[in-house]
């Protein structure tokens, strides 16, 4: 008897993005395409020393970055999500952000976070092809996730 998949698509994924550092602004990127999520990496900080046990360099966990993201989404010029989008990289301010992640279609976890908006890709215009454009996020807060919660 063959086993059931529990992998899903990212159909109904969202991605939300605030005026400012709370989440109470967050209005919703139109037209995503794809995202991707925070990846938080420790950085090593070598504590060796001259008796290091076993000749053996030794690590403690530094400061976590939380790296860069990616969200491409459909190039509209001049609608809210393209005027978000171009004043948060101009005001180069932290700015909340929220991912809600789909199971099976339906909206189940969310992830929190804060981003400095750093790239605003608007791709290529094209006689035979759709525009796109990307964004690029540095992550500049922690992460915090929980199940689905809809922005207010």
């Amino acid at each position: 008897m063959a086993e059931t998949t529990e992998a899903s698509t990212g159909y109904a994924g969202e991605v939300w993005l605030s005026t400012d550092t709370t989440t109470g602004n967050l209005a919703e990127l139109v037209e995503v395409v794809s995202f991707s999520l925070p990846s938080d990496t420790a950085e090593r900080v070598e504590t060796t020393h001259l008796k290091s046990p076993n000749r053996r360099r030794e690590y403690t966990s530094g400061m976590i970055d939380g790296g860069e993201l990616e969200v491409t989404l459909n190039f509209r010029p001049g609608t809210d999500t393209d005027q978000l989008i171009e004043a948060a990289l101009v005001a180069g301010d932290s700015r909340a952000v929220r991912f809600n992640i789909p199971e099976l279609g339906t909206l189940a976890y969310t992830y929190d976070t804060t981003v400095l908006v750093t790239a605003y890709a608007k791709g290529e215009v094209t006689a035979d092809g759709k525009m796109e454009a990307t964004v690029t996020m540095a992550v500049t807060g922690a992460v915090t996730g929980g199940a689905y919660s809809a922005p207010a």
